[in-house]
């Protein structure tokens, strides 16, 4: 298993384990396609692995049963709600089994990707356990956006901030797994260092789709058509997971347009369509269009109405 840019969080876990520090809670942060839960499996290698250096061996036997997906502490939680986030009998379950004890070694611990898809009802009853939890319980979560994490939960752990790897690891990274330089180099001028999005937009066409819809909006903002905006937006606002797609990337453009605006680096997706925004408008107007995504972003992921909720944004971007 190779990491690409990952070294801290690494080092910090390796740290832990021979000093005996692990923490109880820990939060992998980052964009959709960074490797937060590729992290969060290596960092459950080095916590389970019998030799306790801090590096998984690969040859005992809880390395063992980890590479095959098969480590009975090693529990991954899946939500049950319809938008993929946690319901608050998924993670009261938890509550009980935390009090057993380990199968193999010392540590047992719970894997919760996309915590900050869980509502505010979940998330407390998890609070109610990550609390007080017994001494064996390691907690390893994963999360997009840590403002939908309730606070209380964010001071009980500590928060790992991933970020992209080098535009240059990224290629390597395609190449191992069989893209041609050619290709990769085409993925990496759009999306940057991000791993995952880069194989997502290679080997899915529903990937490029949703790239496509994000130049069409980005264009149109620009251009300040109303009527372009909201004809991209239709073409999707019966598909909620595409909706979610479309709203995250397009966050990233504005960004990104911010990004400019400051003099810092431009990060992923769109990126000339990123500039082209910066160029036009003020700091304060793309801070608030990105504010109008996010919040459509939200109240999308929380069920309310596509249709709705894009004709609603589509008036406050052409605005």
């Amino acid at each position: 298993m190779k990491l690409f840019s990952k070294e801290n969080a690494v080092g910090l876990i390796r740290n832990s384990v021979r000093g005996d520090r692990l923490s109880h809670a820990y939060i992998i942060c980052g964009e959709k396609g960074v490797g937060k839960k590729t992290l969060a499996r290596y960092m459950a290698l080095q916590i389970l692995c019998e030799r306790q250096t801090g590096e998984p061996c690969w040859v005992c036997k809880s390395c063992r049963m980890m590479a095959i997906s098969a480590h009975p502490d090693f529990i991954a939680v899946t939500p049950a709600g319809k938008s993929g986030n946690y319901l608050a009998d998924d993670l009261r379950a938890i509550i009980p089994d935390a009090s057993i004890a380990p199968n193999e070694g010392s540590k047992k611990i719970y894997f919760l990707p996309g915590i900050d898809k869980a509502l505010p009802a979940a998330q407390n009853t998890l609070l109610k356990i990550i609390e007080e939890p017994p001494a064996h319980v390691v907690f390893i979560m994963t999360a997009e956006s840590k403002e939908r994490i309730l606070p209380t939960i964010l001071s009980r752990a500590i928060c790992i901030n991933l970020p992209e790897c080098t535009e240059e690891e990224c290629i390597e990274a395609l190449s191992e797994q069989g893209i041609s330089a050619e290709s990769a180099k085409d993925a990496v001028s759009k999306f940057g260092g991000n791993i995952g999005k880069c194989l997502e937009y290679l080997n899915d066409g529903g990937a490029k789709a949703i790239y496509g819809t994000v130049l069409e909006i980005t264009d149109a903002v620009v251009k300040g058509d109303g009527y372009a905006i909201l004809a991209a937006f239709t073409a999707i606002d019966r598909d909620r997971s595409a909706c979610l797609d479309v709203l995250g990337a397009l966050k990233t453009v504005l960004r990104d347009a911010v990004c400019t605006k400051l003099g810092a680096p431009l990060c992923s997706v769109c990126r000339e369509n990123a500039a082209a925004i910066a160029e036009k408008f003020r700091r304060s107007r793309i801070e608030k269009m990105y504010e109008d995504v996010y919040n459509a972003e939200a109240r999308i992921a929380a069920n309310a109405s596509t249709q709705l909720v894009l004709a609603d944004l589509c008036g406050k971007l052409s605005g």
